[in-house]
């Protein structure tokens, strides 16, 4: 009997795959959830180690600006105390002012012991040489011994006494195998000059001034010379050697390249920082080390001085070796916790999907009501102006109805030639107020017109100005000269007739009295398409200038800088309400003695053809209409014969969610003022700012100022009676 091992054999695999891929199919949630876990910690040992480099880099360049600013101080503190001590040595040294004769020797004797026992632990010793070439060598707690001078301060006898004390050298002390730092002084004596000659020992400069700046643990400061060798060091055994030369004769087991290229640098440059590989010169054993490094160049008396400071890398590393095992700790927490929070925001994330909906469209509504009281506040300052005007109305018609028999009976009497000349003279002076007080109500009238409510029309804004143009410059005085740069492209926009001679002859006006009493008297009248939707005109003078305090009130009715006899302060309240009625800004630049220019930017029209609404409207195919009224559903049968599609929406909510999502839905919106929630002005606003390519009807019930006030600020496209909407609406379909 044969057996089928092979067979066997692969009936077994096959059964171990099956159950393989059953665990993979009942675990496939946990597996992926693994891997995941996986991919995530190995993520985070990345961005660990990025993260423990980068910081380690960070804490280096920020510890090397420290030791840079170590350095700097230890220099300036070393080369202000070295002065110190030249100056005490000039001033105990410094004859009285009131002695004419010079110091006996044994007086400058005598003041040297008493500078060195004062002294004695930063002076090694002292000499005075006399004239004759004899010294006196002091030193701490001995008695002055007599001695030849030496050859360099002999020949330094004939030097100036007025001199101040200089150092002129240094040398390693072979006492204390510290450096010391010689000073020369010349005193005038009865004898001649004495020459002072102070060895200064380095050792207790740097154990006042380097050695208390502490560096950390293990950082210490150090200074060489111009010729690189170290001249004061904490490690004893390293002073006077040159800092790269010296050492590699000393320790030529040692690897000093990195040393070498800081020594270069230190040579060529006046500060610096880095990290640098080095040794600890006070270790017997000479262990290596890392070291941050910066240094700082000094000049004591012409001379150059490094000041060096340092600090171990790894004393810097201890701190972010605690850090990330922290940090380590604190990542496997975060990898848990992500797993627990990872289940939790799956079962919450339709939740959190629907109330960002629901916030979102809170917030549109918002952003809705918060535009709206802005534009009723507007409203609110419209109907004042508005009132204001009225008021200004019915003053004017009263005040010409008191003046006219006024002036009718001055000019009868100043044509009386039985009245004397000085009485004549009164009667013309009674004139000239009538004519005055005339002007008054005619601006009076003319602020009172600004009637923004007016439907305005399509105008070709450039013949507009080149009309008012050719006015002011009849009515401009001879002295000054009326320039113009204007565009001859027709520029179209909304407004009424003789709107930009309203317009100039108010500024101007203001511009010919500003220009009364300089010598350059120039007007310029400037329009131009500032871009395709914005029409600029800009009128400028080479007057006096308004001031800072003027600016803030310049479009304020009956605001005037002229005085009650020479302006009303009505111009420029006149010319700020035209514009902004037709929804445009004028702003003014001005300045002392330079001039001042108006510059008013109104909206511009695309063509003519915007003359005809209903025929813009007509081209519309997507339609959306917003009522309470469910009869308004005759309208859908009217247009499916049109190829016009028409959606009815009974609250602007849904309205206003389809449009969020595809803001090309529709592009004519019908909505009635009264709906629920929210009025129709509100739902406009709200469509408005989502697509402003969007046309906009409103319907209502009876007509009022309001409407036509957001009509003509662009707010609505067109406003209709509820009565003649359905004609209207089907010669749209037409």
């Amino acid at each position: 009997m044969w057996l089928d091992i092979s067979g066997d054999a692969g009936r077994k695999e096959r059964r171990r795959m099956q159950k393989f891929r059953r665990i993979v199919r009942k675990r496939k949630t946990e597996l992926t959830a693994a891997c995941l876990l996986l991919l995530l910690s190995l993520a985070m040992a990345f961005a660990g180690s990025w993260f423990y480099r980068q910081y380690r880099k960070q804490v280096i360049q920020t510890e090397e600006s420290q030791l840079l600013t170590m350095a700097g101080i230890i220099g300036n503190n070393l080369n202000t105390y070295l002065d110190e001590q030249l100056k005490q040595i000039d001033l105990f040294y410094a004859q009285e002012a009131d002695s004419e004769n010079n110091m006996p020797p044994e007086d400058i004797e005598t003041r040297t012991a008493y500078f060195l026992k004062e002294n004695g632990g930063l002076y090694n010793w002292i000499t005075v040489t006399e004239s004759d070439g004899t010294s006196l060598r002091y030193e701490p707690g001995k008695e002055a011994v007599r001695e030849q001078a030496e050859e360099a301060i002999r020949q330094g006898k004939n030097q100036l006494p007025d001199q101040p004390s200089r150092i002129f050298g240094k040398a390693i002390s072979g006492q204390t195998g510290w450096y010391e730092l010689y000073i020369r002084k010349e005193v005038p004596s009865e004898n001649g000059i004495c020459i002072l000659t102070f060895a200064m020992n380095l050792e207790t400069i740097y154990q006042k001034i380097i050695a208390p700046v502490k560096i950390g643990r293990d950082g210490y400061s150090s200074v060489k010379d111009q010729n690189m060798c170290i001249i004061m060091h904490h490690a004893k055994d390293q002073i006077g050697l040159e800092a790269f030369d010296d050492r590699m004769k000393k320790y030529p087991e040692l690897d000093l390249s990195s040393m070498n290229a800081w020594i270069k640098k230190q040579a060529q440059d006046t500060s610096g920082t880095g990290v640098i590989d080095t040794y600890v010169w006070d270790d017997p054993g000479l262990s290596r080390v890392q070291r941050v490094v910066a240094f700082q160049s000094i000049y004591i008396q012409g001379e150059r001085w490094i000041v060096n400071s340092t600090i171990p890398v790894q004393e810097l590393s201890r701190p972010l070796d605690s850090m990330m095992t922290m940090l380590t700790g604190a990542v496997l927490l975060y990898i848990l916790l992500l797993v627990v929070a990872t289940v939790i925001l799956l079962k919450n994330r339709f939740l959190a999907e629907t109330q960002q909906k629901e916030i979102t469209y809170l917030k549109e509504i918002n952003q809705g009501m918060e535009m709206l009281a802005q534009k009723n506040n507007e409203i609110r300052h419209y109907q004042r102006i508005q009132s204001l005007g009225m008021m200004a109305s019915h003053i004017a018609h009263e005040f010409n109805n008191y003046m006219t028999p006024v002036l009718i009976y001055a000019e009868l009497l100043e044509n009386d030639d039985s009245i004397s000349a000085e009485n004549q003279e009164m009667i013309h002076e009674i004139t000239e107020a009538v004519d005055k007080a005339s002007n008054l109500s005619r601006e009076l009238l003319a602020f009172s017109r600004q009637d923004t409510g007016v439907r305005l029309e399509l105008l070709n804004f450039t013949e507009e100005v080149e009309h008012a143009v050719s006015v002011v410059r009849q009515l401009a005085p001879a002295a000054i000269t009326v320039k113009t740069e204007l565009t001859k492209e027709p520029l179209y926009a909304l407004g009424r007739k003789r709107m930009a001679e309203h317009i100039l002859m108010n500024l101007c006006k203001n511009a010919f009295q500003a220009m009364e009493k300089t010598e350059r008297k120039e007007l310029w009248i400037r329009l131009r398409a500032k871009d395709p939707d914005t029409i600029c005109l800009q009128v400028s003078d080479t007057g006096c200038g308004i001031g800072n305090d003027a600016m803030q009130k310049i479009f304020e009715p009956f605001y005037t800088t002229k005085g009650s006899r020479q302006g009303t302060g009505l111009g420029l309240s006149v010319v700020q309400n035209i514009v902004t009625s037709v929804g445009g800004s004028i702003r003014v630049e001005s300045g002392a003695d330079v001039g001042t220019t108006f510059i008013l930017e109104i909206p511009q029209s695309r063509s003519e053809t915007e003359k005809d609404s209903r025929k813009r409207l007509k081209q519309v195919r997507r339609i959306a209409i917003v009522s309470r009224e469910a009869s308004e559903k005759s309208w859908k049968g009217l247009s499916a014969e049109k190829q016009k599609t028409v959606d009815l929406y009974a609250h602007p909510a849904a309205l206003i969610d389809r449009i969020q999502k595809n803001p090309d839905a529709y592009e004519l919106v019908i909505a009635e003022y009264t709906l629920p929630t929210m009025n129709g002005i509100e739902l406009c606003e709200v469509i408005r700012r989502i697509n402003p390519e969007i046309r906009l009807i409103l319907i209502a019930e009876q007509s009022g100022p309001d409407f036509e006030w957001y009509l003509n600020n662009g707010m609505i496209d067109r406003f209709m009676l509820k009565a003649e909407f359905r004609e209207e609406f089907a010669e749209l379909l037409v």
